[in-house]
C-alpha cells in the first residue's frame, strides 16, 4: 500500500522546497498542508487529515505546531516529531531539566523569579553569562551579560516583556568560540558541522551570518547526540555542541531543524534521509 504523508507548514522556506523535492524524486505521496489554514474540532477523533498516514510537522511557530500536534496525536494521528519531543526541544528549561535527569552534560544553569534573585544568579553563575528566552529560536533575545551594569539593563527590559520572560534562564558562558551542530535522524547522526560567529556577533547561528565548515563525527559526538535525543523522545532533532575544558557538553536541542547550511557544508541529502526515516518508523 502506497503511503500517504502531509507536510504541515505555516511558512514555505528552501527546507521544505528541498522535501517536496526530494519525496517527488523518490515517488512519495507528499501533500502540503497550511497550518494557518487549519480548524480541527478538539472535542472529537475525526479529522479531515486521517487520510495521512504520518504528518511531518514543519511549523516555525513553536505554540502553533505544538497544540496542533497535541490535538492530532489526540485523534489517533502519527506526528513526526511527536508533541512530547517539541514540548521538551522548544522549551530551553525542560531541555535543561530532561539532560540533567539523564546526566548528559550541559552548561550550569541558573533560573530566577525575580530581577534582584536574578541578579544574585548571575553573580553565582559569574561574568560572562548568557541569558535566554525559555521559548525562542535563530539566537533571538539571547543576551551575552559581561557586567552586572548590563545584567540589571537587560533583565528590566525582560520583566517588561510579559509573564514568560520573567522567568530567568541564566547560563554560564561556555568559553568556546564554535559550537558543533549534529543532525539526528532516529538512531543515526547522518551529518555535523562546525559553527562560528562572524562579524561582530557572537551568536553562532547560521541564520545570523556564521560560517559553517564540516565536523568529523566521532565516537563522542555521536554517543552524545544519540543519547540526548532519545531523552526528549527522539526523532529528527538538530543537537548543538560545545566543547568546553572537560569534553563536550549539550546546549540546545531543536526540534525543527533548517538544514541547508548543514546540507551545503557535508553535501549530505538530509532531505532523501528524513523521508526515508518517515517510512521506515512506519513499518516498525
Amino acid at each position: 500500500m502506497k503511503l500517504k504523508i502531509g507536510l504541515i507548514y505555516d511558512r514555505i522556506s528552501w527546507n521544505e522546497k528541498q522535501l517536496v523535492k526530494a519525496a517527488a524524486k523518490k515517488k512519495i505521496d507528499l501533500n502540503l498542508i497550511d497550518a494557518k489554514r487549519l480548524s480541527l474540532t478538539a472535542t472529537d477523533c475525526n479529522s479531515d487529515l486521517q487520510e495521512y498516514d504520518v504528518l511531518l510537522q514543519r511549523s516555525v511557530s513553536y505554540f502553533r505546531g505544538l497544540y496542533l500536534s497535541a490535538i492530532l496525536e489526540n485523534k489517533g494521528l502519527h506526528v513526526i516529531n511527536s508533541f512530547e519531543t517539541a514540548q521538551t526541544c522548544g522549551n530551553k528549561l525542560l531541555t535543561t531539566l530532561a539532560l540533567t535527569k539523564a546526566n548528559i552534560p550541559t552548561p550550569k544553569t541558573l533560573v530566577s523569579f525575580a530581577e534582584d534573585s536574578a541578579l544574585e544568579s548571575l553573580n553565582d553563575v559569574g561574568y560572562p553569562a548568557v541569558i535566554k528566552p525559555l521559548v525562542g529560536s535563530w539566537g533571538r533575545l539571547v543576551s551575552l551579560i559581561n557586567d552586572e551594569i548590563v545584567a540589571t539593563s537587560v533583565i528590566e527590559h525582560k520583566e517588561m516583556l510579559g509573564p514568560l520572560h520573567k522567568i530567568h534562564y541564566i547560563q554560564e558562558k561556555v568559553p568556546s568560540k564554535r559550537d558543533i551542530r549534529a543532525f539526528v535522524i532516529g538512531d543515526d547522526v547522518v551529518a555535523a558541522m562546525y559553527r562560528k560567529a562572524n562579524g561582530g556577533d557572537w551568536r553562532t547561528n547560521i541564520a545570523r551570518g556564521g560560517t559553517a565548515k564540516i565536523c568529523e563525527i566521532t565516537p563522542e559526538i555521536k554517543e552524545l547526540s544519540l543519547k540526548a535525543a532519545k531523552v526528549v523522545g527522539g526523532g529528527i532533532l538538530g543537537v548543538d555542541l560545545l566543547e568546553d575544558k572537560e569534553g563536550l557538553v549539550v546546549n540546545e536541542i531543536n526540534h525543527t531543524v533548517e538544514f541547508k547550511g548543514l546540507m551545503e557544508t557535508t553535501f549530505v541529502e538530509i532531505p532523501e534521509l528524513i523521508l526515508d526515516y518517515v517510512i521506515e518508523h512506519l513499518k516498525d
